[in-house]
């Protein structure tokens, strides 16, 4: 039985879809395309399960700046979920000291693909080795493999939900974006949505918000991150990775 998940912006209500029915490419960027798919035992996670959450989540890196982040993240005593890549700005065997930091100090590590391809364009051999080749890395850099990933611009389609199924990962997405990447240096409006989410009076108490913002862009690893933490915390959430935000144990994050 096939699913969709009827709003990227509420808590998730499943719709069957017949197993005949064709499914397009889809890119959680498309607002005119707010439909995740089901197949093949992959769901696609857009937010957290557990009220009163919030999973702040950074793209693209490892980079010169998720150091800078990882100090901020201490200091504040919260935990991000990093989703990188094998070599999009930077290489991660340049970066595998940052890589092993955020590992050991309890933050969550999954996988963005090897070089940030588009998945919903890629046959199931090239899908396979945009995974493989960054579990080799991070294999060698922290000695697990992740079982979180994120598609590149959110986009998948049959195909790459299948064969990430079959690779063992949990696809994950995101139900607020900053679009930092847009702006780059416009801290405030990205430090606006989350206002304008983590503002509205009961907020806390419904389930959590995964976000997306990008440690590589330097205003957001050092300038929003720590803004954006400090207000989350004064409404009353709890900024933890995407696996506690869902209720999963530390351990099951990563397999060997």
């Amino acid at each position: 039985m096939l699913f969709s998940v009827a709003s990227v912006n509420a808590a998730p209500a499943l719709v069957p879809i017949s197993p005949s029915a064709d499914l397009p490419a889809f890119s959680a960027n498309e607002a005119s395309t707010p439909i995740l798919h089901k197949r093949a035992g992959t769901t696609i996670i857009t937010h957290c399960s557990k009220p009163g959450t919030l999973a702040m989540t950074f793209d693209d890196g490892p980079f010169s700046y998720t150091n800078g982040l990882l100090d901020i993240l201490k200091k504040k005593g919260v935990k991000a979920t990093f989703f990188m890549n094998g070599n999009n700005y930077g290489n991660i065997n340049d970066f595998a000291a940052v890589v092993k930091r955020a590992y050991n100090e309890g933050h969550q590590i999954a996988s963005h693909t090897w070089d940030h391809a588009d998945l919903a364009t890629l046959s199931k051999g090239k899908i396979t080795t945009e995974m493989t080749k960054l579990e080799a890395a991070f294999k060698k850099i922290i000695g697990v493999r992740p079982v979180y990933m994120r598609p590149p611009y959110g986009s998948t389609n049959a195909l790459a939900l299948s064969t990430l199924s079959g690779l063992g990962y949990k696809v994950v997405t995101w139900d607020e974006d900053t679009e930092d990447w847009q702006h780059p240096t416009d801290v405030l409006a990205s430090y606006a949505v989350y206002v304008n989410v983590l503002g509205k009076a009961g907020e806390v108490k419904k389930n959590g918000h995964i976000f997306l913002e990008h440690d590589v862009n330097h205003d957001t690893a050092l300038l929003l991150a720590p803004k954006a933490i400090d207000y989350a915390l004064s409404k009353g959430f709890k900024v933890v990775t995407v696996g506690t935000c869902l209720g999963v144990s530390q351990k099951n994050w990563y397999r060997s």
